[in-house]
């Protein structure tokens, strides 16, 4: 099975404009305002500065006084291309826990009459956007845009069955809108983890088994030889390998879940009298 990422995200608004005043004798003054170029570049992953998941969908048609609800914690009914509820790449999009950054377009021409309506839906509404509507002033006319982002590490939570649900209508005319998606997906490293954990703690248990085992051969050899032989445990692995043959000690032998956790295990010998 695959393992599933984001290549190189990156979040970019730029607003530019002069302000120039020319003066009666053809001087020009002029100051660069607004300047905002606001760029960064994330990473895969789920802390702040950081986006594991992305979705888009574009040409969305409303018809003038229609609406649609979007549970963007699923995208529960939507089919982009490559399967309800799938993203461009055919994998599952569920479940969208925080969003990084959020934009949707209102397509239509900036003449048409249509207007996007953008709105938690009354029903476990995605409250996070806030409400657009014709009556408050904020729809969206022709090639108008919203967009909201938020890098930290919380992002803008979306919580399923409680605060996941934005609803889009056209009001005043027939309306084409697109929407587009940053977030994180945090379930895939949790599984991950929990699964590392298990792996870990079936080893440590199975490593602890061979040390009993060892320590009370080597008790047993000691006995015989006057030989006596200690091992020290490592990060709750423990290792040990003595032998008594030929009046020698052999190194411990490290087990491999111990090693692979960048830890170490060591067990000496000695004969009374030896250095």
């Amino acid at each position: 099975m695959g393992t599933r990422s984001l290549s190189s995200p990156k979040i970019n608004v730029k607003v530019s404009a002069t302000v120039q005043n020319t003066l009666t004798d053809g001087t020009v003054a002029s100051a660069a305002q607004p300047n905002l170029n606001y760029s960064k570049n994330l990473t895969n992953g789920v802390e702040a500065n950081q986006a594991n998941r992305a979705w888009q969908s574009e040409g969305r048609s409303l018809t003038s006084g229609a609406s649609e609800t979007l549970d963007i914690y699923d995208l529960a009914g939507v089919d982009i291309g490559a399967g309800t509820a799938l993203d461009a790449v055919g994998q599952a999009v569920s479940p969208l826990e925080e969003i990084v950054a959020i934009a949707i377009v209102n397509d239509n021409a900036v003449t048409a009459a249509g207007q996007l309506e953008i709105e938690a839906d009354p029903v476990n509404g995605w409250t996070a956007i806030g409400d657009h509507t014709v009556a408050n002033g904020g729809a969206l006319r022709g090639q108008g845009f919203l967009a909201k982002g938020q890098l930290a590490e919380q992002g803008f939570v979306v919580t399923d069955t409680v605060n996941h649900r934005l609803k889009f209508t056209a009001n005043g005319g027939d309306v084409e809108y697109s929407i587009y998606l940053l977030a994180r997906n945090e379930v895939d490293v949790s599984s991950s983890s929990s699964s590392s954990s298990s792996s870990s703690s079936s080893s440590s248990k199975s490593s602890s088994s061979k040390s009993s085992s060892s320590s009370s051969s080597s008790s047993s050899s000691s006995s015989s030889s006057s030989y006596s032989c200690s091992s020290t445990s490592c990060s709750s692995k423990s290792s040990s390998s003595c032998s008594t043959s030929m009046g020698t000690s052999s190194s411990s032998s490290y087990s491999s879940s111990c090693s692979s956790l960048g830890t170490s295990s060591s067990s000496s010998c000695s004969s009374p009298g030896l250095p």
